[in-house]
C-alpha cells in the first residue's frame, strides 16, 4: 500500500511516528523488554520503501538510536555513562547498516528489473524485423524457386548443359534459403509468443509413415534406406500436423545430412508405460561429441561434427523442434557416440485435456 505512495516525506513521517511509538514503548517497559528488533523493524521498511533516500533512512536510523538512547537512560542500568552512549553508537551503526542494505539491494533489484524490461523491448523489436524481414523476403524467394523450376521442368532440353547446371544451383540454393527464413519465422513466432498450435486428432503412425515417405526421396541422393518400426498400426494422437512435421522432418533431414552413404536410418514408434507418444530417430552417422549435446538445442548452436556430403546446417532446426514439443507437453534428447551414430527422442501424451 505505501509502496504506491509517491510522496517519500508524508512516508518518512509515517515512519517516525512508527518509531516514536516504539520509543514510548520502550520507556513504560524500563529494562524488562529488549526493544532492539522493534527499532529496526520501522528502519527497514522504510529503506524497502520505492521512494526511499539515504538521507531519510539515516534519519530513521538516528531517530531510533536517539530514542533508545534516551530510555536506556531513563532506565539507568547502567555504572559507567559511557557504556550507554558505546551501545547507542553500535546501535546507529546498525540500524544504519541494516537500512542501507537494504537501499542498496532494492536499487539492484529495480536496476536488474529496468535491464530485463528493456532486454524484453528489445528481443521483441527484433522479433518483429526478424518477421517481417523473412516473410518480405520469402516471395521474391520463392519466385526464383518457381521460375527455375519451371525452366529445368519445361526446358531443360533446350538448355545449354551449364546452363541447366546454373539453374540446378540457383533452385537449391533458394530452396535452402526458403528454408532458412521459415526458421527464422518460427523463431521469431516462438519468442513472441504468437505461435499457436491447432492440435487435432490424427493417426500418428500414418503421419509418420508419409513424412518418411518424402524424407525417403531425399534420402536416396545417399543411398540410404530409411526404415520404420512400430508395434501398432495405427496410433490416434493429438497433436499439430504442421508443426509435428517441423520436429520429425529435422530430425531426418539431420539425419540424412550426417549419415554415410549406402547406410540406414531407423525410426521406431512405441507407446510409454506412462501413456506417452515416444518417436525415435536412429542413424549411424558421424555422432556428436558429448560435450557438445547439451547445447544442441538452443539457437544457432552447431557442433564441430560436418555432414557427410557438404550439407548446410542454421542450428535453428533442433531448437525450434524443441519448443514445439514443450508446447506439446513433451521431452526432447539425444544420445550420441563419436563415429557411432546418435538417436535422437521425443515424447508428448497421446490426448491433449486441454482439446
Amino acid at each position: 500500500m505505501l509502496g504506491k505512495i509517491k510522496n517519500r516525506h508524508l512516508v518518512l513521517i509515517f515512519f517516525i511516528i512508527l518509531i516514536l511509538i516504539v520509543g514510548i514503548i520502550d520507556q513504560a517497559t524500563g529494562a524488562e523488554f529488549s526493544m532492539t528488533i522493534l527499532y529496526l523493524i520501522p528502519v527497514a521498511l522504510f529503506a524497502m520503501y520505492n521512494y526511499a533516500r539515504i538521507p531519510g533512512i539515516i534519519f530513521c536510523a538516528f531517530t531510533a538510536t536517539t530514542l533508545w538512547l534516551l530510555a536506556e537512560l531513563r532506565a539507568g542500568n547502567f555504572s559507567v555513562f559511557f557504556f550507554p552512549i558505546w551501545n547507542a553508537f553500535m546501535k546507529l551503526v546498525i540500524f544504519g547498516a541494516v537500512g542501507l542494505l537494504l537501499y542498496y539491494l532494492k536499487e539492484k533489484q529495480r536496476k536488474l528489473s529496468d535491464v530485463n524490461k528493456y532486454l524484453l523491448a528489445s528481443n521483441e523489436e527484433k522479433n518483429t524485423f526478424v518477421g517481417i524481414a523473412a516473410h518480405d523476403l520469402r516471395n521474391p524467394i520463392s519466385g526464383i524457386y518457381s521460375l527455375s523450376d519451371l525452366l529445368l521442368t519445361n526446358h531443360k532440353e533446350n538448355l545449354d548443359p551449364e546452363l541447366t547446371e546454373g539453374l540446378g544451383y540457383i533452385k537449391s540454393l533458394s530452396n535452402d534459403t526458403l528454408s532458412i527464413l521459415q526458421d527464422l519465422l518460427n523463431v521469431s513466432r516462438l519468442e513472441s509468443g504468437k505461435l499457436e498450435l491447432k492440435i487435432k486428432s490424427e493417426d500418428y503412425i500414418q503421419f509418420i509413415k508419409q513424412e518418411i515417405g518424402l524424407n525417403q526421396l531425399i534420402a536416396r541422393h545417399k543411398n540410404i534406406t530409411i526404415r520404420f518400426k512400430t508395434m501398432t498400426e495405427s496410433i490416434i494422437a493429438d497433436f499439430d500436423k504442421n508443426y509435428m512435421r517441423e520436429v520429425i522432418g529435422n530430425l531426418l533431414s539431420n539425419a540424412i545430412k550426417y549419415s554415410n552413404q549406402n547406410s540406414f536410418i531407423d525410426v521406431k514408434v512405441l507407446i510409454t508405460d506412462d501413456g506417452k507418444i515416444l518417436t525415435e530417430v536412429t542413424d549411424t552417422g558421424r555422432g556428436i561429441a558429448e560435450e557438445e549435446q547439451k547445447k544442441l538445442f538452443r539457437y544457432f548452436q552447431t557442433t564441430s561434427t560436418q555432414p557427410t556430403n557438404g550439407e548446410q546446417s542454421t542450428g535453428l532446426g533442433l531448437a525450434i523442434a524443441k519448443q514445439v514439443i514443450t508446447l506439446h507437453k513433451g521431452n526432447i534428447w539425444v544420445q550420441s557416440t563419436l563415429n557411432q551414430g546418435s538417436t535422437f527422442y521425443y515424447t508428448f501424451p497421446q490426448k491433449n485435456m486441454e482439446l
